[in-house]
């Protein structure tokens, strides 16, 4: 149970730095070529952008989990469990941005949770 317990934080953790990372390059702005050219100064506004800064090391911190969690459950049943970020991201660009989520968006997160409590059904038989 409690590898399922950390297997839950690092998809939570993970969704929660993606929508994290976007909320911050939303801050620093669009990546173009000129800022490509200048990589520096790409990665001083990277370094200085306060919800960046959070996000990097809940990666990192998801990492840790992940590597947690191979070391307890099956690849065939925790790898697919990370789909479940395919249903926290959307819904949590919904909220926080408000970036909209079509009828057919709700429909895939559907199958996506159908198909990922089926897989975990079938590892946990």
């Amino acid at each position: 149970m409690v590898s399922f317990a950390i297997l839950i934080g690092v998809v939570a953790a993970t969704a929660l730095a993606h929508v994290l990372l976007k909320v911050g390059m939303n801050q620093v702005g669009e990546v173009g070529l000129d800022e490509i050219r200048s990589p520096a100064r790409l990665v001083a506004d990277l370094a200085t952008t306060p919800v960046i800064l959070v996000a990097v090391p809940l990666y990192a911190a998801s990492f840790v989990g992940w590597v947690l969690v191979l070391s307890r459950i099956k690849l065939s049943i925790a790898y697919p469990s990370l789909a479940m970020m395919y249903v926290l991201i959307p819904l949590a660009a919904w909220f926080v941005l408000s970036e909209p989520v079509t009828r057919m968006h709700w429909a895939g997160i559907g199958v996506i949770i159908v198909g990922v409590s089926l897989i975990l059904r079938a590892g946990l038989a």
